[in-house]
């Protein structure tokens, strides 16, 4: 599996991660840090793409329920999902993940629902 990677754009008020091979407790901390990079900068809103790290493991998990907290509890912001592959929509969904943000099919989808909020 490919060394852990993220990379970020901004799509107007929407900051956009893009996730690159395994997430583990150190790759979850990666994307924690970006996304709080992007709060001096006024961003609240957050579109996490996980197509590109198809096995996200428990300490990956638990990294991403921390961020939510950060997110949507202290920032009041929102998260969007997108590239969950059916393991991980799984276990996003038995964890509780997909209650404070929603999985979608594509950016673009994903995108559009953050710009209503």
């Amino acid at each position: 599996m490919p060394k852990f990677t993220c990379q970020a754009e901004v799509h107007g008020a929407i900051y956009i991660i893009r996730t690159s091979g395994y997430l583990d407790e150190s790759g979850g901390r990666v994307i924690v840090e970006a996304v709080e990079e992007a709060f001096p900068k006024g961003f609240r809103n957050f579109v996490l793409n996980f197509k590109g790290s198809p096995v996200i493991n428990s300490q990956g998990i638990a990294q991403i329920i921390e961020l939510t907290e950060i997110v949507v509890d202290e920032k009041k912001g929102s998260l969007a999902f997108v590239g969950l592959n059916e393991l991980t929509a799984g276990v996003f969904k038995m964890v509780g993940l997909l209650k404070v943000g929603k999985a979608f099919p594509d950016e673009t989808l994903a995108i559009n629902e953050l710009k209503i909020v």
